[in-house]
């Protein structure tokens, strides 16, 4: 009855994830480290919560709730799809593994007055997140888009030390140019179609786009610099690899695997509108994508090769697997975007882990530099194998749930007639393997000295809950490469209800 309820009235998850958000600074002052396993259930029900939709939902349904049943132009409207339940799935299940990661790690990096509130911004993010996932409407998105990065700054200058908040400031400073982009795209928008609606937009946009031609060519340019810049796409990448970096471990796993990924939903149901107007294609802008796209995956590899720093070096990273995702947005092909909505969720999970592998190591020995970790297989097996599946998963290695997402990618380029991106991926993923694979190497074939007092293979040293994350979400990433049909059931029902975007 309970989930019923909700499923028609789905603004409700995103109220019981607002209210426990406000009282984490309560819990974590009277309960202490108890707050993150609270934090982590409110995770995990939401998790639950958004299965259950998945096996309710039918295919092609769309369920639209009207806030205080206000319907005009510019009410407030949520619509529950097969692509929202998707992503409050991927949001919700990697962010209980995160929570339940953070709650020994957090102790290390957040002052110990800090917890309660770190939980409070973490389940806001959690929310505001859901928001924009749900919303179908243009006012709401933006100040569920505001919430998030604002949220997501304090989760990293929280650390509370100079290079975080030096990299808060220039992640803000950028955050808030790119939230200018978006405002001004959304104002134009509301001037010409007199709607903020999504479904209305598109309705006007088809009578009155083709009065206003530069209008609409400043529209779309606007909305993909914006959410270009929030999603860090390449050159709009700067912010990220400090922002990301410098942040406590499980801000790092939340940010990089899943807040881009919000923010990329967020253009995706933007542009499923304007996609559908008669002048998109007036702007170019499939072309630009495609383009920057392709920068991104390699550019962002070869920045990540010569870093030295093991958390830098999976930030730059994920620049590059932005790109991917970008790559299949543009190309537009059934496969395409198939690969682009599973490569959130495989990205999600794996970069998860591999930033939680490099927050396990630091715990255990306080080391960062990729090029001081020989023989630390032997010292942190469990930890260095999930490294290792989540590197090999990333390349792109058959039995991976990178795999399958390049494959898709792969036959999306051959469907779309482009050819050379095929190419592009492979060697993407080849660069992939050329940053990976030397720290795999050191931790398993470059032993420690013999006449080492710590010689020899050892257990990891790191508590219980930092090693079960980092092994489930290891685990779940082979889980996608050898069973990918079970995210693919409802990937495919999310894809076929974006006419905008189908161009072949």
């Amino acid at each position: 009855m309970m989930i019923e309820f909700m499923f028609y009235n789905p603004p409700v998850i995103v109220l019981v994830i607002l209210i426990f958000a406000l009282l984490m600074p309560l819990l974590g002052r009277y309960l202490g480290h108890l707050a993150g396993y609270i934090a982590a259930l409110v995770a995990g029900f939401s998790f639950i919560v958004s299965l259950i939709f998945a096996f309710m939902i039918s295919e092609g349904e769309k369920v639209k709730y009207v806030v205080l049943d206000y319907y005009s132009s510019i009410g407030i409207e949520v619509v529950l799809d097969s692509l929202t339940i998707y992503m409050m799935a991927v949001m919700s299940g990697i962010s209980l593994a995160i929570l339940l990661y953070s709650v020994p790690s957090i102790k290390k990096e957040v002052r110990e007055k800090a917890i309660g509130w770190y939980y409070t911004l973490y389940l806001l993010l959690l929310s505001a997140m859901f928001g924009i996932i749900m919303t179908n409407d243009l006012f709401n998105l933006y100040v569920f888009v505001e919430v998030v990065g604002i949220s997501a700054c304090a989760l990293v200058i929280i650390k509370n030390d100079r290079a975080s908040t030096e990299a808060t400031l220039k992640y803000l400073l950028l955050t808030a140019i790119g939230s200018g982009f978006l405002l001004f795209g959304i104002g134009l928008t509301y001037a010409i179609t007199g709607h903020l609606n999504l479904d209305h937009v598109h309705y006007s946009l088809a009578i009155f786009s083709y009065d206003f031609p530069f209008l609409m060519w400043t529209i779309i340019t606007f909305y993909f610099i914006g959410f270009g810049i929030k999603a860090a796409l390449m050159p709009f990448h700067v912010w990220l690899p400090d922002a990301h970096s410098k942040a406590p471990t499980a801000s790092s796993a939340a940010l990089s695997g899943l807040v881009v990924k919000a923010y990329i939903i967020g253009l995706i149901k933007v542009y499923n509108v304007l996609m559908q107007a008669p002048l998109f294609d007036f702007a170019h802008i499939k072309i630009a994508i495609l383009i920057l796209a392709s920068i991104a995956m390699i550019g962002g590899s070869f920045f990540a090769y010569v870093q030295h720093d093991l958390k830098r070096r999976l930030a730059y990273s994920s620049v590059a697997q932005i790109g991917y995702i970008f790559l299949g947005i543009s190309l537009g092909t059934v496969s395409a975007l198939t690969a682009s909505f599973l490569h959130i969720l495989h990205h999600g999970v794996v970069k998860a882990c591999l930033f939680m592998t490099a927050g396990s190591i630091y715990y255990q020995t306080e080391e960062t530099d990729v090029r001081n970790l020989s023989g630390l297989g032997f010292k942190m097996p469990i930890t260095f194998t999930a490294f290792t599946i989540a590197s090999l998963s990333m390349i792109g290695l058959p039995l991976f749930s990178g795999f399958i997402t390049k494959w898709y990618l792969a036959v999306g380029s051959i469907e779309a007639d482009n050819y050379i991106f095929v190419i592009l991926i492979v060697i993407s993923g080849l660069l992939n393997a050329l940053y990976f694979f030397p720290i795999v190497w050191q931790g398993f074939f470059d032993p420690p000295a013999k006449d080492a007092p710590d010689s020899g293979w050892k257990i990891d040293k790191i508590p219980l809950p930092m090693l079960i994350s980092t092994v489930v979400l290891a685990i779940f990433s082979i889980f996608i490469g050898l069973f990918p049909k079970y995210p693919l059931a409802i990937i495919t029902d999310a894809v076929n209800n974006l006419d905008g975007f189908l161009f072949y």
